[in-house]
């Protein structure tokens, strides 16, 4: 007489599957746009290359990269938190921020996000 192993997933190991799933699909609609937003907030950093950033004040540094930020509809960062720092030999621009989402009922996720612009590097 032979035994036929049993095969495939049952109906609480479907419900596990499922549920794991969900759980990592929450996290990349809840935390994924923040992380889309930073790439956006790093890319107009970046543009500063691209100016001779030595030359522009610090109001015209700030709106360029509010229009920057308008054009990819970054609303949730706030160009008056730029700290431009100015040396001899170069400017630095930081901004550092802090998101903080809903996650599940009373659970929120909070990331940090730091961003550098440093005309010196090459």
């Amino acid at each position: 007489m032979r035994h036929n192993k049993q095969r495939g997933l049952s109906a609480l190991g479907l419900l596990i599957v499922l549920a794991i799933g969900g759980f990592f699909l929450t996290v990349a609609t809840r935390v994924g746009p923040l992380f889309l937003d930073n790439s956006f907030v790093n890319a107009a950093m970046q543009s500063l290359e691209n100016e001779s950033i030595h030359t522009l004040t610090d109001r015209q540094i700030r709106r360029k990269l509010s229009d920057y930020f308008m054009v990819n509809n970054v609303r949730d960062v706030n160009v008056k938190d730029l700290v431009i720092e100015r040396k001899k030999t170069a400017t630095v621009v930081h901004l550092d921020y802090e998101r903080r989402v809903n996650f599940l009922a009373n659970v929120d996720v909070i990331v940090a996000f730091e961003n550098t612009y440093d005309s010196s590097a090459p």
